[in-house]
Parts: structure tokens; sequence; C-alpha cells
């Protein structure tokens, strides 16, 4: 029997050295990753208070009049910062600023704008609030329905205003906010988020501009990032990107649960991980799992199960 074995041994090859190593190297980066996944979700303790120093500092959310912007705000006053609110309907955004300044006794702030269109004078916008410790950031604005039809359906006016809702209305509030943030940085760290979205890595049909939009903002933020830390004397405004799953809300009325969090759950995992260091990251841990997972199929396979998730949510909208 033993010689058998030997025999059989005698047949396989050894692994050649550079193999075992490459192996060895393999199971050690697989290793730091799963680590680093624990201690992103799991052990990180949050580092949002780096960003109240220096004046009063303020937080500046878009899309606040709902769902998770609304949800970010309330937690960022709870977290001691003063808020700087957009929205685009007054009546509800009053409504909201009422309700978070009830928490507390530091003011709320608030301008109005229809991010779709591309008529906005973006300095007169932010001349009320030009003095003010402006130190985080987050672009919440943005969304779009499923179009029935292809982009040919659409006006030129139509489909410019998902571009400018989710694209251009960021990155021209950024160009007005750029040189007030600078000078927060002169106290401490800044920082503006981009919201994204996981649509912009697997474009489902039907959602074409928002998804462009969405991979638009992502390369922002690491170009704009780059711009003010590698161009010159780093300048202490950072950039960053969360990717966003589905999150349940009044325009997304599906049901909670592990995948699909609330939109106040969601606020939580955005607020905490402020400032990780991260220029593109996915604030809710089984967010980052099913990109993963969608990560290891292969692209025709993902985009005809894309596609047929898109056609059943089509067809519950239709229902309802």
């Amino acid at each position: 029997m033993s010689s058998a074995l030997g025999n059989v041994f005698d047949v396989i090859p050894v692994p050649p050295r550079a193999l075992t190593v490459f192996c060895g190297l393999y199971a050690a980066y697989q290793a730091r990753r799963l680590l680093d996944f624990v201690w992103f979700y799991c052990l990180r303790p949050s580092s949002v208070h780096r960003y109240i120093h220096g004046p009063p500092a303020y937080a500046l959310v878009t899309g606040a009049s709902d769902g998770i912007g609304k949800s970010v705000a309330r937690e960022l006053y709870d977290c001691g910062f003063n808020l700087v609110l957009h929205g685009r309907n007054e009546e509800k955004l009053r409504k909201v600023a009422d309700e978070i300044r009830a928490r507390g006794n530091r003011d709320v702030h608030y301008f109005i704008a229809d991010a779709s269109n591309p008529d906005h004078d973006f300095a007169e916008l932010m001349k009320p609030f030009c003095d003010l410790n402006i130190t985080v950031v987050l672009h919440n604005v943005g969304g779009s329905s499923i179009a029935e039809d292809g982009i040919d359906s659409f006006t030129d006016t139509g489909l410019a205003g998902i571009v400018h809702q989710n694209a251009m209305f960021p990155l021209l509030l950024t160009r007005a906010l750029l040189p007030q943030l600078r000078t927060s940085a002169r106290h401490g760290p800044v920082i503006a988020q981009f919201v994204g979205s996981v649509t912009a890595d697997i474009t489902p049909p039907r959602l074409v501009a928002y998804s462009a939009s969405k991979a638009f903002v992502r390369a922002l933020a690491r170009a704009l990032d780059n711009d003010e830390q590698l161009w010159g004397a780093p300048s202490g405004v950072h950039f960053a990107c969360v990717t966003v799953g589905e999150v349940q809300s009044n325009s997304h009325k599906a049901r909670a649960s592990l995948v699909c969090p609330t939109a106040d759950r969601f606020a939580r995992a955005v607020v905490l991980r402020i400032g990780c260091g991260r220029r593109l990251y996915t604030p809710w841990m089984p967010h980052a799992v099913l990109n993963w997972v969608t990560g290891l199929l292969p692209e025709q396979m993902l985009d005809k199960t894309v596609a047929d998730a898109m056609h059943n949510t089509a067809a519950k909208a239709k229902q309802v």
C-alpha cells in the first residue's frame, strides 16, 4: 500500500517554487482583504467628529426634503453639525427644517433649487451662506424613474434634465463652493461626498442617462480629490463617492430587508463612514457583498439578470 502511494506521488509533479510563492502571496492578499472588510464594517470607529472644528461647523446636504438626504441631515445634526439643506419643494423642506430644529438648538438653513434646471446662478444661491464654516457636503440630490421606451422617446429637455439633476448640478455647486471649502480647511479636514449608484456598474436598461450620470460623479469625485491633493500644496479638501444600492424611501416603496434598508438605517451607515479615507466605498455592508457577487458574474449573465429584474420592477410599478 505504501509503495503504491509512493508511486502515485512520484507521478504527481511537485509545484514549482514560483507557484508556491504565488499561492502564498494570493492567500495573504485575500486574508488581508477579509480583515480589511471586517475592520471597515464591524470595528472601525466613526471619524465624523473630525469635521467639527473652527467656527460652528456646517454640513450641506442636497436633496434633503425626503429619503436618504433627509435622514442623513438628521443624523449629522444629532452629531453636532449645523445644517444647510437643499430641496426643490419649499413647503416640504421647511417642514424638514422645523422638524430637525426641534431636536436641538443649532442652525438649520435651506435654499430652494430645481436640480434639473440648467439656469441656476450658483454663486447667487450660495451667497447667503458664504461666511459659514462648511466642512461636510453631501451631494445627494438625484434620481430617475424607469423609462418605458429608449432615449429616443425623450425630449432634449427631458433627457438633459436627468443628466443635469444627477451630474451637472453637483458639479456646478461644487465649483461655487470650492473656495469656501478651502477656507474651512484651514481649521481642519473638509470632505464633499457624492452619492453614486450601483447602476454605474450594472448599467440597467431604461436607466441610461441616470446610470451614465452616476458613472460621471464617480469619476468626478476621484478627479477632484486628485486636483486638491496632488496639484500643488494639498488644500485639505477631500472628495469621495458612495455607492448606493436599493434603499426603501417614500420614492421607492420596496419592502425593507437586509439588502434594502430603510433610509434611516442607510443614513446611519453613511454618517458612520464619513471620512473613512476611501474615495469610493459602499456604506451598507450587504450592498458591498452583493456588489462583490455581481462582480463575479460574466457580463452577459449579469446584464440579462439585471434586465429581468428591471422588467419585474416596471411591471410592479404599473400595478400600483
